[in-house]
C-alpha cells in the first residue's frame, strides 16, 4: 500500500513541476516579449525624437534669418513635438527598464526553481532506490537453518621452501712464511 501511494504521491509531483515549469517559461517568453518590444520603441522614438530636433534646429536657424509668422508657428509647433517626444522617449525608457528588472528577476526566479526541482528530483530518486533496495533483500532466515552445516575448513597453503644458502667464499690461503 505504501508503495502505491509513494507512486501516485511521485506522479501528482511530476505534473505538478510540469505544470509550474510550462507556467514560468510562459511568463519568461511573455517579459522578454514585452522587454523586446519596449526596446524597439524606445530605438523608434529616439530616432524619432533625434529628427525632430534637427528639424526644430533647422527651423530655429530659419527664423533667425527670416522672422516671418509662418515660420514662427512653424518653430512653436516643431517644439511642442520635440517635448511631447522626450516625455514619450523618458516614458519609454523607463518601462523598458522596469520590464528589463522584471525579466531578470522572473528568470532568476525561473532558474532557482530549476535548481530546486532539480535537487527535489534528485532526492526522490534517492527515496526510490532505497525503498527498491530494501524490497529486494531477501526474507531473514530462521535460526535454525544458520545452524545448519559449518563451512569446511580451509586448507592450509603449502609450506614454501627455503632458498638455498649462498656459499662462503673460500678462505685465503697466508703466504708462506719468509725464510731468514
Amino acid at each position: 500500500m505504501l508503495e502505491k501511494e509513494l507512486a501516485q504521491a511521485t506522479r501528482l509531483a511530476e505534473q505538478a513541476n510540469r505544470k509550474v515549469e510550462q507556467l514560468r517559461r510562459q511568463l519568461v517568453a511573455e517579459s522578454e516579449k514585452t522587454h523586446g518590444k519596449l526596446k524597439r520603441e524606445l530605438g523608434a522614438a529616439r530616432k524619432r525624437y533625434t529628427a525632430a530636433n534637427a528639424r526644430l534646429k533647422k527651423a530655429q536657424s530659419a527664423l533667425r534669418r527670416q522672422a516671418t509668422p509662418a515660420n514662427q508657428k512653424k518653430v512653436e509647433a516643431l517644439v511642442k513635438q520635440v517635448q511631447e517626444l522626450a516625455d514619450s522617449v523618458a516614458g519609454t525608457a523607463r518601462a523598458a527598464y522596469e520590464a528589463a528588472e522584471k525579466l531578470l528577476i522572473v528568470k532568476a526566479d525561473a532558474m532557482l526553481a530549476t535548481r530546486k526541482a532539480s535537487a527535489t528530483t534528485r532526492a526522490a530518486n534517492m527515496v526510490e532506490r532505497a525503498t527498491s533496495r530494501t524490497r529486494k533483500r531477501p526474507a531473514a532466515k530462521k535460526a535454525g537453518a544458520r545452524a545448519k552445516k559449518k563451512a569446511p575448513a580451509r586448507k592450509k597453503a603449502p609450506a614454501r621452501k627455503k632458498a638455498p644458502a649462498k656459499k662462503k667464499a673460500p678462505a685465503k690461503k697466508k703466504a708462506p712464511a719468509k725464510k731468514q
